[in-house]
């Protein structure tokens, strides 16, 4: 009698994890502390530094239906392949060959951001998404706690390399290259796209055969799944797909233009620089938290509901902002607004796959992104033209804080989503 090995999902995310967390942790958190010295030592404008960010963010927001339509036809692992590929090719060339600044816009701003589009949330999350159901929420966590432990080890890792070359921070880019070209080797040996392809199913319980296709709500749950297939144009037709969407906008923008100046706001109501500075440390320490905590709760637990929870503590910690004068109230700001941040996008993600089904969650979350990030990125600037207007962050400060309740609350009425019923005739042309 032979024994049926081990289910293979937990390997698989333990790669999604270590992918994510170069693709992405890496190339957005860990960049930053090249491209500082970079901009000095090349004499680049503060603008044209902004503007390959800026690039690299709507990148990521406007690539990702094609990153999509490439997991639909190719599947997770060739796309985040491709990702790693791109940001490998990226990296080598800003360190071999920068000298201008359109130089730095080009291979950070368009080839790193692609790179991180294809190579991270997307594909990843879409494959665990496939190998997890019972379990869907922790899995969709952990592959974000892969991304921000990236983020929070690249950046001191990558400023030690840099230290070490006598401040040459070309040596950091050869350094990002070379990570990005062994995920890219990770992608293609341990990567499996779905769990038939090993002969196991989601959650590894069972047998192949056992998994059926459509609806599985009425199965004895307290939590909607389906796995049934939606396109894009028959999601786009419900009202979920629209309340999920400004949902999405409701915990992306408020987080990230209160973030982008909590330092500045926090040093104008009199804290220090060290201060302001380990209260962004705290955002990213609970934003992994977030994370962990609300993967656990969704799987026991509607995650749209967790999810307008998530909302509505990030509004809160963007009111206790404007009046973050005492130490306490700092933390609690960026502690608050980071442990819903991430929680709260373990939760979309995971409310879009029970939504709308596993082998959807790509073009739906694909179609979703470039609303939420390309808002996200335009919040910062919009955010600094109301203090110019009005010397103070407070009005912009209370309107994001308003903003994310007002989503919150519409995001508890968004039911699961049904189809519209064919016409009679249609339906006996089509064999229904």
């Amino acid at each position: 009698m032979t024994t049926a090995p081990p289910f293979y999902g937990w390997k698989l995310l333990a790669a999604l994890a270590t992918i994510a967390a170069i693709n992405q942790g890496g190339t957005y958190l860990g960049a930053a502390v090249i491209n500082a010295p970079m901009a000095k030592d090349l004499g680049m404008s503060r603008g044209t530094l902004g503007l390959g960010s800026t690039v690299f963010v709507l990148c990521i927001a406007l690539t990702a239906p094609l990153a999509a339509r490439m997991v639909n036809s190719f599947g997770s692992r060739m796309t985040l392949c491709t990702g790693s590929l791109l940001v490998a090719l990226g990296s080598i060339l800003l360190a071999a060959f920068a000298s201008r600044g359109w130089h730095f816009v080009v291979c950070y701003g368009f080839l790193l951001g692609t790179g991180c589009s294809f190579g991270s949330m997307v594909p990843a999350q879409s494959c665990a998404t496939l190998w997890f159901e019972k379990r869907r929420a922790m899995a969709l966590a952990l592959v974000l706690v892969g991304a921000g432990l990236g983020g929070s080890i690249s950046a001191p890792l990558l400023t030690s390399v840099i230290a070490a070359a006598h401040g040459n921070w070309r040596a950091g880019w050869v350094c990002l290259f070379a990570a990005a070209l062994t995920v890219a080797l990770v992608s293609i040996l341990f990567v499996k796209n779905r769990p038939e392809e090993l002969g196991q199913v989601a959650d590894g319980q069972g047998k192949p055969d056992s998994a059926v296709s459509g609806d599985v709500a009425a199965q004895p749950s307290r939590i909607y799944r389906t796995r049934e297939h939606w396109t894009v144009r028959e999601a786009v037709r419900t009202p979920a797909f629209w309340l999920l969407t400004l949902a999405s906008v409701g915990e992306s923008v408020p987080g990230t233009a209160s973030i982008a100046h909590a330092v500045p706001h926090l040093r104008d109501l009199g804290h220090t620089a060290a201060a302001a500075g380990s209260a962004i440390g705290i955002f990213s320490v609970c934003s992994i938290i977030g994370s962990l905590m609300i993967g656990f709760l969704c799987d026991r637990m509607d995650p749209r509901i967790a999810w307008a929870v998530c909302i509505l503590i990030i509004g809160s910690g963007v009111f206790i902002a404007t009046r973050a004068g005492s130490d306490a109230a700092m933390y609690l700001f960026t502690g608050m607004v980071g442990f819903g941040s991430g929680a709260a996008l373990a939760s979309w993600h995971a409310t879009v796959a029970n939504y709308f089904g596993p082998a959807s969650f790509p073009s739906i979350l694909g179609a979703q992104m470039p609303v939420s990030t390309t808002l996200a990125a335009a919040s910062p600037f919009l955010v600094g033209l109301v203090y110019d207007m009005r010397g103070s962050y407070t009005p912009a400060f209370l309107a994001l804080g308003a903003f994310a309740v007002l989503t919150a609350i519409l995001l508890f009425f968004a039911s699961p989503p049904t189809r519209r019923s064919l016409p009679a005739a249609s339906s006996k042309a089509a064999g229904v």
